[in-house]
């Protein structure tokens, strides 16, 4: 039987592309994303070490930067599942929906959330609207377009782009406490970020992290939590682009990651309110739901994150730690669920009269194999 075929895509710098204007040149088109190193290439690295390390099994890794080399890489390896870590086309992750949306129109196994569940959550307003009709609780949420269309709202509220990722456009200034600060920062982040912002009622109380894994029935790691500690004095409780992204700053040593201490009921309630976000929202295999506990104990969904950061010294790896998980059991977890997923839907299709795609079905069980010899999760 062949061994399977797995095509670990990720992105391509743009710098690379020797037939595109230099990324400076094209601020005006929003493709810019405001100077963040791409961690994709270091974590596709780590990812592509743990699956070759498994027998049996033909690992491939392409980087990617236009639709059209998404194509060619699949054109090339033919694979039978992919690993999709591509989190931006043409320099912009916004278009992170696109690579989704081009391998299910292909009727291509991959893992992560489908490209349905990354716009939802790109889109943070609908995003809201989507979690607050199905009962799930949100601080309330308002999107709003430019300084001179501004709502009444109840202070403090904290200011956000309406779709960006890793806290871009987030710093010490996007909690404000009045109408005047509020005007003056959604005009600031509309002209940096080039697109509508949300304001939000800002939770002012512990912020967490619940991690959740597998599919169908996910599976929920114990909580992290943000511990603010050691800010610079006026900064509020939130985690910045620069608590992120920039490791020697005052703001990111002070906002370390810890295990979350929780009385058993603020578990359960924690516990409760991430899994239904994570199942409303429609996300698969692996994501991160940020919740926020006011000064009752009462949980509210403040984000969703789903194909969350895979780097070994990330929150969702250290989360898996904690559940007894190394990393190479969480790749291989995220791996056969796309697996699985795959075995269905070929399934489905047998029962319509279709035929899988490709003729895949003679792969399946050499690929089940393999994937049985890879790390098990405990």
């Amino acid at each position: 039987m062949p061994e399977p075929r797995i095509l670990l895509l990720s992105n391509r710098d743009p710098e690379e592309a020797v037939d595109e204007p230099p990324l400076a040149q094209r601020v005006g088109s929003g493709r810019l994303r405001l100077g963040r190193v791409d961690g994709s290439a270091a974590v596709a690295e780590s990812v592509l070490a743990a699956l070759a390390a498994a027998p049996g099994v033909r690992v491939a890794h392409r980087p990617v930067l236009r639709p059209s080399e998404v194509l060619a890489a699949i054109g090339d390896h033919r694979p039978d599942v992919i690993f999709n870590l591509c989190e931006a086309l043409d320099g912009d992750s916004r278009r992170e929906v696109m690579c989704a949306w081009l391998l299910a129109g292909l009727d291509l196994r991959f893992t992560g959330s489908d490209h349905v569940a990354l716009r939802s959550c790109l889109h943070k307003a609908e995003a809201n609207w989507i979690l607050a009709r199905a009962g799930v609780r949100v601080p309330e949420t308002v999107r709003v377009d430019g300084p001179d269309r501004i709502p009444d709202v109840a202070f403090p509220v904290i200011v956000k782009p309406e779709r960006e990722d890793g806290s871009t456009g987030i710093d010490r200034g996007s909690v404000v406490h009045d109408r005047a600060a509020l005007r003056d920062k959604v005009a600031a982040v509309v002209a940096q970020c080039r697109q509508p912002v949300v304001v939000q009622r800002y939770v002012h109380g512990r912020e967490l992290s619940v991690s959740l894994l597998g599919w169908p029935a996910p599976r929920v790691l114990p909580p992290g939590e943000i511990l603010f500690q050691g800010l610079p004095e006026g900064h509020p409780h939130v985690v910045t682009y620069e608590s992120k992204w920039r490791p020697e700053t005052a703001a990111s040593l002070g906002t370390p990651s810890t295990a979350a201490v929780l009385r058993p009921l603020d578990l359960r309630r924690v516990v409760a309110i991430g899994r239904r976000a994570f199942e409303v929202l429609g996300l698969r295999d692996y994501g991160r739901v940020d919740v926020r506990l006011d000064e009752r104990g009462t949980p509210y969904v403040i984000d969703v994150n789903p194909n969350c950061d895979l780097s070994p010294d990330a929150g969702f790896a250290r989360a898996a730690a904690r559940a007894g998980l190394s990393y190479a059991d969480v790749i291989w977890a995220i791996l056969r669920a796309a697996l699985a997923r795959g075995a269905r839907q070929g399934d489905l299709l047998r029962a319509r009269g279709r035929p899988p795609a490709r003729g895949r079905a003679a792969v399946l069980p050499a690929a089940r194999a393999a994937f049985a010899a890879a790390p098990e999760a405990p």
